[in-house]
Formats: C-alpha cells, structure tokens, sequence
C-alpha cells in the first residue's frame, strides 16, 4: 500500500482522533500567525514612525501636546493654532537645515461641509519634505486639489466639498500606518482662502498664515539634543515646545511593548497546551499503533516503511490544520485592517511580503516540529520491540 493511499484510509477509520488532532494544530496555526501578524503590524507602524515623515523635530504648542499625538497616531481630528508663526525664527537658527509648516483644520460634523469630522492637513509644497515623500503629486498641489490618505475612503478624481469649496482628489496615499492614513491634505493657499473667509470668522478669526506644527531637519553636522535646546531657548516665551518623534512616541511605544507581551504569553500559553494535549493524543492511539506495526512487519513490511506510513498520515493532520489556521488568520485580519486600526488608536501598518513569509515559516517550523515530537516518542518505542510482543496482548 502507498502511504498517501494508507494515511487516507487511516484518517478514514479513525475520524474523531484525526479531528482532534487537526483542532490542535488548527489552534496552534492560528495562534502562532495570527497573533504574531496582529503584533507585528503594530511594531511595524510604530517602527515607521521616524521614518514617514522625515522629521528630526516637531514644533508644537505645549498646551496641544495631546492632541497632536492623538492627531499623528491615532487619527483622532482636531484643530490647532501657534499664537505667532515662528518659522522664520527657527529657520534662522544655525544647525537647521530644513523648516516645513502644518496647519491642522477639523471639519465640523453637521456643517455645511460633506466630509464631517474629517482631519484636514494644510502644507506648503514649496517647502514641504514630509509629504512630498508619499505622493509625487504634493508639489505640484493645485489650492483646488486635495490629496486623500489611504484609510480616507476617497478615490483618485472624486469631487468633495470641505468648508463650502469643492477640491478634486489629485492622489491617494500610500498607508503610512499613523493618524495621517484617514487625513486629507491640502496646500496653505486653498486653506488660508478658509481661514480668511468671514463665514468662518468664528472659528479662525478671519486670520491667514496660520500654523499648528512645525517640522524640522537638522544639519547632518549638527547635534540634534544641541539644536532642540537652542531652539527651545529661542521659542521659551511663545508657549511652543520642541519634541524629537521618541519624545512624541515614548508612551506610545511603551504602550505597545505591553501589548505585545501579553499576547505573547497568550502564544505561548496555547502552544504549550496545543503541543502537550497532541503528545496526550498520540500516545493514548500508542496501542493501536503498535498491533499494527506487529501486523505489518509480520508480513514483511520493513519498519523505515512502516514509519514512512504513519508520519505521511500524521502530515496530513498537521497540513490541513496548519493552512486552515493560517487561511482563517487572513480571512480576519485582511478584511478588517481598517477596522482594527481605528480601534486600536495606534499605528498600525501591514508588514511586507517578505517578514509575512517569516512568520509563515517560523509558524510552520513549530507545527513540524510538534509533529516530530509527538510522533518519535510513541513511535520509535513501538518500533524498539519484536513482531511477537507488538502482535500480542499489552503486556
């Protein structure tokens, strides 16, 4: 008999242990990748964060520190103002290389603008090296265009309306993982045309040159803890406060480290179960097994054969479980990647290709390597004793 014929019928006449034993590494699968592709999309995110917007320091009000990190990492909207604009200040200090304004405007829920609660980002194209990284269309940004965040549910040439003006989406963005994804972005013209509007006096004051965050880069000779203590030095009466990203994203990234140790020990814990419940599995079937190993070697079958058949059966078990695992893994996390990010409030980007076929197989290493582990205990014991002894009642 061929081993895939054998473990078939096998699998056949010993349903209720094969599903035991497929739930097992089905657990385990899901466990192992499931989990470790939720964490790892949010490592991901937050390991990106210094890099997506190329900044060295940010420049914000102290009174609105909050709020700008719920604004960059968990997209909540808001609205944010300096008192004075300081750019010239700051590009003036020596060991500054590069200045880039923001300006952070809410749209109101129930106002006459369609896109309710939405965080708008004004930007200076002229000046701009953040956003010009996401989007070959930033520079060339016209005051009716916008450029949509990927989680924005916009799509490229859609019309919406924001504070009564009608802009055109010029691009979409590429997930950035941080609050920026579910933002809309627009040049400083289009949005001092609304702050100076007298429809929305009460809101901007009829006021143009409005800033809510400065960005800033540093020269590459130049020592960024020197620079952020002049800088603050220079802005100590304006309210203002330098950060570097790590200041911004300590709690955060703390908060993470939490997360990811918990669902760690979780991994662990239904590892440990699944692998041990498997071993309990397998040597409870040790009887049957071993009569008939006695009955084929009796017949001339030789035992690296007999080996071969049992652990192709087993394989099996273990294939399904491991995709069914895997395949239900993705059929959750794929589809509600929006979902889970707004929830979460934190960043959240899905890892490449290349570390999801990590973990891929670092997931399968393990199931192998449960399956080695039941399997030489029980089996290579039987396989020790006689024809006779195997056959006969357990002694």
């Amino acid at each position: 008999m061929r081993p895939l014929e054998y473990a078939l019928n096998g699998i056949t006449y010993k349903r209720f242990a094969s599903i035991i034993v497929t739930v097992l590494v089905f657990v385990t699968s899901l466990c192992m990748f499931g989990t470790g592709l939720f964490t790892d999309n949010i490592k991901n995110g937050a390991d990106r964060i210094s890099g997506t917007t190329n900044t060295d320091l940010y420049i914000v009000p102290e009174e609105y520190l909050d709020s700008t990190k719920d604004m960059l990492f968990k997209g909540k909207a808001c609205t944010i103002t300096f008192k004075s604009d300081v750019t010239d200040t700051v590009s003036n200090i020596n060991g500054v290389a590069e200045v880039s304004r923001q300006l952070y405007l809410e749209t109101l829920e129930r106002s006459c603008c369609t896109a309710g609660g939405v965080q708008i980002v004004a930007f200076d194209p002229s000046t701009d090296f953040s956003v010009c990284r996401w989007s070959e269309d930033a520079k060339g940004l016209k005051d009716n265009e916008v450029l949509a965040g990927s989680a924005s549910c916009y799509e490229k040439g859609e019309e919406l309306d924001l504070f009564g003006r009608t802009f055109t989406v010029a691009d979409v963005l590429d997930e950035t993982g941080m609050g920026y994804d579910s933002s809309l972005f627009l040049s400083f013209n289009a949005a001092d045309e609304i702050t100076a509007s007298k429809e929305y006096g009460y809101m901007f004051g009829e006021r143009t040159g409005l800033v809510s965050m400065l960005l800033v880069r540093q020269d590459t000779d130049s020592d960024i803890d020197a620079l952020s203590t002049e800088i603050s030095d220079k802005l100590s009466d304006t309210g203002l406060k330098v950060y570097a990203i790590d200041q911004l994203a300590s709690g955060l990234k703390s908060s993470i480290r939490t997360i990811t140790r918990m669902v760690g020990i979780m991994d662990i814990f239904a590892v440990v179960i699944a692998a041990v419940s498997l071993f309990a599995m397998v040597t409870l079937t040790s009887q049957q097994r071993r009569k008939t190993a006695g009955s084929l070697l009796s017949v001339g079958c030789t035992k690296a054969k007999i080996l071969e058949l049992f652990f192709t059966e087993y394989l099996l078990l273990f294939a399904a479980g491991t995709i069914l695992g895997i395949l239900t893994a993705l059929m959750f996390l794929l589809p509600l990647h929006g979902v889970l990010k707004a929830a979460l409030e934190m960043p959240y980007k899905l890892i490449s290709f290349r570390q999801a076929a990590a973990l891929l197989g670092k997931t399968l290493g393990i199931d192998m390597l449960m399956l080695v582990t039941a399997l030489s205990f029980t089996f290579i014991t039987v396989m020790k004793q006689e024809p006779a002894q195997l056959t006969g009642e357990n002694v």
